[in-house]
């Protein structure tokens, strides 16, 4: 990325002043993202639950693209409790953590837009409900609340 001033005609010849290259400013800090497993009516741990953490960086002009990166993966103990993931905060406002919980015999569940901070944990409790083919949803989301100007 470039910030200066851009290239005008002077007296039929092209001058460009001013261009410099930007340094991005990459965390060095990390935080912590923590999931546990529940059955959704019952509130009983779910064993063996897959749950993958990914990143998603947006680009375009219009923020029309973006690329997925899986990062990392854990399975749930008997517990339900999933091993705590130690991640890098991220800077760039076009790049998020999106978390999916899958197991057997029950929807997908997808949290989107995780925040993580520095030095914090965050801590999520997934319920996740039944497979059901009676016309009810096949998979469940948590979206994070965007608060504007901040």
């Amino acid at each position: 990325m470039y910030n200066g001033i851009p290239p005008y005609l002077v007296k039929n010849k092209i001058v460009n002043f001013g261009c410099r290259e930007l340094n991005t400013i990459e965390s060095q800090e990390n935080g912590y993202l923590k999931l546990n497993v529940y059955r959704y009516v019952q509130r009983t741990p779910v064993a063996d639950a897959f749950v993958r953490v990914s990143k998603l960086v947006i680009g375009g002009f219009y923020r029309e693209s973006g690329s997925g990166y899986f990062l990392t993966t854990a399975i749930s103990d008997e517990n339900g409790s999933v091993p705590i993931f130690e991640l890098p905060v991220l800077t760039n406002e076009n790049e998020i953590y999106n978390v999916s919980v899958q197991a057997q015999g029950f929807c997908p569940a997808y949290i989107l837009n995780v925040p993580v901070y520095p030095n914090i944990t965050t801590t999520y409790n997934v319920y996740l409900r039944d497979v059901d083919i009676s016309g009810e949803p096949n998979f469940y989301f948590i979206l994070q609340p965007q608060i504007p100007g901040h």
